[in-house]
């Protein structure tokens, strides 16, 4: 019997990276068809997933810029006042007045990569606390960039659960930890310049239907991503299903 072809798309690789209220269910998924399956993602959606940590490293977004420099300017009698970890975590979460949603959304990102962080430092000494988690986050930073720009070069990469990043929290798992998962890279000749979400999920999803390879499904965590496709291209039935993870958020939070 041969194999069928499943495409992953951003949205379901990502919840593969770090912990979200869909990894459970995008894992369940993958798990259903694993042993009867050969997985693939686009090139495109691994550098639309690049772009989750490609930030500038200045005091507005990248907070161990944030954290430094506090280490450096604060007065040993204004330290002694701040409480920790509470103060760390505010220091995580912005360094810009008037915050927009936009701005927002962002700080909330970078607060969810690197807050487990935190439970590894002492504060007994406040400032070289400080200057510790800077260092811990830019760890951080770098190994991430690295993961997801090595499986972008690759033509085919292996997924370690056991490395998902907290992200959400581990509590968004319920099941033990499968086997590391092999996923193949494919390219298409045409690029997405520029557009909205949905745009690109419609490339993503022309892409997989103008492929060599002959897909049979691909998997999403992005519940409006059926629906864009139909909209955007006037579509009532899809040509290639598309499975849709739900989110854990119903379970624990109904």
């Amino acid at each position: 019997m041969s194999k069928l072809n499943i495409c992953l798309e951003t949205s379901s690789y990502l919840p593969l990276v770090w912990i979200t209220p869909y990894s459970q269910s995008v894992i369940t998924h993958i798990e259903f068809y694993r042993q009867k399956s050969v997985f693939y993602i686009q090139e495109d959606c691994l550098l639309e997933a690049l772009g989750y940590i490609r930030y500038q490293k200045d005091w507005f977004r990248h907070p161990s810029v944030r954290l430094r420099k506090l280490a450096k300017v604060l007065t040993d009698k204004q330290l002694e006042s701040f409480s920790f970890p509470s103060t760390a975590f505010q220091i995580l979460l912005g360094g810009k007045m008037w915050a927009q949603g936009l701005y927002l959304n962002f700080v909330r990102h970078t607060t969810f990569l690197y807050a487990d962080l935190v439970d590894k430092v002492d504060f007994s000494d406040k400032r070289q606390g400080l200057l510790i988690l800077a260092d811990l986050i830019d760890g951080r930073f770098e190994v991430l960039k690295d993961k997801i720009e090595g499986h972008l070069k690759a033509k085919e990469f292996q997924i370690n659960f056991g490395e998902m990043l907290s992200y959400w929290g581990r509590y968004y798992l319920f099941s033990e930890l499968p086997e590391n998962l092999t996923v193949k890279v494919w390219k298409d000749s045409s690029k997405f310049e520029k557009g909205i979400a949905r745009i690109r999920d419609v490339f993503h999803y022309e892409s997989m239907l103008n492929a060599d390879i002959k897909f049979d499904k691909m998997i999403v965590a992005n519940t409006g991503f059926s629906k864009h496709i139909k909209t955007e291209k006037a579509l009532k039935i899809l040509p290639v299903e598309i499975i849709t993870a739900s989110s854990r958020q119903l379970d624990l939070f109904e």
